[in-house]
Formats: C-alpha cells, sequence, structure tokens
C-alpha cells in the first residue's frame, strides 16, 4: 500500500499549540482510535510517542483509517513538516503516514 500525507486537524483545541511548538521534522507519531467521541464514531486521535494530544485525523480520512486499524493494519506517522507560527498564525503539523 502507498504512503500518503495528512495534516492534523483541530490543533488550536486546549494546549496543542503549545505542544506543537515543541515539535520537529522526523518525530514519530501514533494515531489512538476515539470510538467513544460523541461527535463522531471515527475519531482517531494523533498523539505524541509519550501520548500528548497533538489533534485529530480530518473526517475526510478518519473512517478508513479507523477501519484499517480495527482490522490490524500498523501504521508509521512521522512529522514531515510544522507550519505556521509566528505572530498571529497558529502552528500546523503534516504527517507522513506509511503501512
Amino acid at each position: 500500500m502507498p504512503s500518503f500525507y495528512i495534516k492534523a486537524v483541530g490543533v488550536t483545541f486546549e494546549n496543542i499549540q503549545r505542544i506543537i511548538r515543541k515539535l520537529n521534522v522526523g518525530d514519530k507519531l501514533r494515531f489512538v482510535l476515539e470510538p467513544t467521541n460523541p461527535y463522531d464514531k471515527y475519531a482517531i486521535k494523533i498523539v505524541t510517542i509519550d501520548g500528548q494530544i497533538i489533534g485529530y485525523v480530518s473526517k475526510d480520512y478518519n473512517q478508513n483509517i479507523f477501519l484499517q486499524i480495527s482490522l490490524g493494519v500498523k501504521f508509521d506517522l512521522t512529522i514531515s513538516s510544522i507550519t505556521g507560527g509566528g505572530f498571529n498564525s497558529s502552528y500546523g503539523v503534516n504527517i507522513l503516514v506509511e503501512y
């Protein structure tokens, strides 16, 4: 299966911006299923290796990824770029997803 890129969504909630500022290109991340999320039964958190949440998978992709994880597919996630920042701009995280 080919690798693909996603952008973490929900990066402006709570203390996520503070966490993102400490991340680096090349850092590893992981998916955590959140089937009890009241807004989306296919919600997938994106977290650092030590469990700090940095965002979610977009609804454009989460159902497919959720089902694959449920079937035992393992994904490797690596930060490919950190965007934004500066005076009035939030940070964003682009992620390479590999099988």
